[in-house]
């Protein structure tokens, strides 16, 4: 008997280290910089994007999705601006002593954060900014798990050709890099559809006074206006639109988070029947993973922010990145050359929906879902499928 005792706990100190050994941290910690606007205009997604993304890590931790090892997040205020998110990578990299690089929020500030990756030789996943070519123009450290602007804007432009009776277009944008990539691929898409864009207009983000762009609007008769503004101007744009008085169809991109911005301008945008694309937005259409992460989110967010929430994309976004530096870590491993190694290979279902990477390290567009939601006369809003 004592025999038999003794050969079950020998057997059983072998097994502990093999045990261990797969329990994340047992192969240590490492440090993942996310960078978010957690101060200035845009902070309302910051907060909550930070809440998703530590949801992820505790998820990846609790069930060693990392393969062993530990993530731990480290948060910048990148302020969805280019200097601060340069200050803000470069303090992550040399003070905090993070190996990889989650963010940002506004294609400028990810063009940013992109240089400096490259410089420190530090893998970063663009997870939320849609500019086109942001992790292929900066070279192999960078990642962009979001459908870029191309892929979108041909999206769009088959729905307006098929809901929308138009043979002239009016284009506005903000003048920067997200603006001007959707204004290239637009009017390029309409050109090649045999629409004539007949004003084409881009104006500063800064700029509260949409009033002397919109009056223009009338007087070249457009059959449609089509509109790609952040969350910021959107509002004041859409406030504006509505009290000139304008009849002309209005189609937008998709930066309007769904709901809050509802709550901002509901009834002015039903008034003029707003149409805008979107990533995701919380409905009776959203797949089981998706609920799921929606009933999570909400309910940390009411315990810690003591708000209401209703999910967006870009919440959907941050989650899915830590899980997807994850899986590249479980696979490769954090060591820069190994790890940008194992993202290449990524094919892997998340929320959003499912990912692999082209051969310019770009998310590739065909699993990631797309839908167009529609501001109805009371404010409310509908998916239109």
């Amino acid at each position: 008997m004592k025999s038999h005792v003794a050969a079950l706990a020998a057997a059983l100190m072998l097994a502990a280290p093999s045990a261990a050994f797969s329990q994340a941290g047992s192969k240590g910690a490492v440090r993942v910089g996310v960078l978010l606007p957690l101060t200035g205009n845009t902070a309302w997604a910051g907060k909550t994007n930070r809440i998703a993304a530590t949801i992820a890590a505790e998820e990846v931790n609790a069930q060693d999705l990392a393969g062993g090892y530990k993530v731990e997040l480290v948060f910048g205020d990148s302020q969805c601006e280019p200097r601060a998110a340069h200050d803000q990578a470069q303090r992550l990299i040399s003070q905090e002593k993070v190996q990889l690089l989650i963010g940002e929020w506004c294609s400028s500030a990810s063009i940013a954060v992109a240089q400096v990756a490259n410089d420190e030789k530090v893998p970063l996943l663009v997870n939320i900014s849609t500019a086109d070519q942001i992790a292929g123009d900066a070279g192999p450290y960078a990642f962009q798990s979001s459908m870029q602007n191309r892929y979108s804007q041909q999206r769009e432009a088959a729905l307006l050709q098929k809901d929308f009776k138009f043979d002239t277009v009016a284009i506005i944008v903000e003048n920067n890099d997200f603006g001007l990539t959707f204004r290239k691929n637009m009017v390029a898409l309409m050109e090649k559809a045999g629409k004539k864009v007949i004003l084409d207009i881009t104006q500063d983000r800064n700029d509260t006074n949409w009033y002397s762009t919109i009056t223009r609007i009338p007087n070249a008769k457009p059959d449609l206006v089509i509109v790609s503004i952040s969350a910021v101007q959107a509002a004041n744009f859409v406030k504006q639109y509505a009290e000139a008085g304008i009849t002309t169809p209005l189609f937008s991109d998709y930066p309007p988070p769904p709901r809050i911005f509802e709550r901002q301008v509901g009834m002015q945008a039903g008034k003029i029947g707003l149409v805008r694309a979107a990533f995701f937005v919380k409905s009776e259409t959203n797949t089981p993973a998706q609920k799921e992460f929606v009933g999570k989110l909400e309910a940390r967010a009411q315990k810690e922010l003591n708000e209401a929430h209703d999910v967006t994309y870009w919440d959907v976004a941050s989650y899915d990145a830590v899980r997807l530096v994850a899986d590249a870590v479980k696979r490769g491993g954090p060591k820069a050359a190994d790890y940008v190694q194992a993202m290449a290979a990524t094919n892997i279902d998340l929320v959003l929906g499912h990912y692999e990477f082209d051969e310019k390290r770009g998310a590739k567009p065909d699993g990631l879902n797309f839908v167009f939601i529609r501001t109805k006369p009371d404010g409310s809003i509908e998916v239109v499928q």
